[in-house]
């Protein structure tokens, strides 16, 4: 098995995405790799960035699609919560909008 800043590489991700899990499709050509945000990343606005407390927790887990690996595709799944910007208003937490994570 691949080292956590291999799989961080192969994927795009960075620094503030942990890999918590990866999940190799037996009859699907899919792998999934479930993530989350480091600890000193939660709790911001995906837009600009800013922390914010938390609004809900958002519809559950979600998907995204990453760069696919050869013949298989490749999603990430995270949690999808929101938080209250004092400038945007309710926005999905910072790793649902993170450049690095599509």
């Amino acid at each position: 098995m691949l080292g956590a800043n291999v799989w961080c590489r192969v994927l795009g991700v960075d620094r503030t995405t942990v890999i918590e899990e990866i999940d190799f499709g037996k009859e699907s050509e899919t792998v999934v790799v479930h993530v989350r945000p480091r600890r000193a990343t939660k709790r911001r606005c995906g837009r600009c960035g800013t922390q914010a407390p938390g609004y809900d927790q958002g519809e559950g887990r979600r998907n995204w699609g990453a760069l696919d690996l050869g013949t298989m595709q490749c999603f990430l799944q995270a949690g999808s919560p929101r938080v209250e910007c004092s400038k945007q208003g309710p926005k999905p937490d910072f790793l649902c909008h993170n450049p690095a994570a599509h």
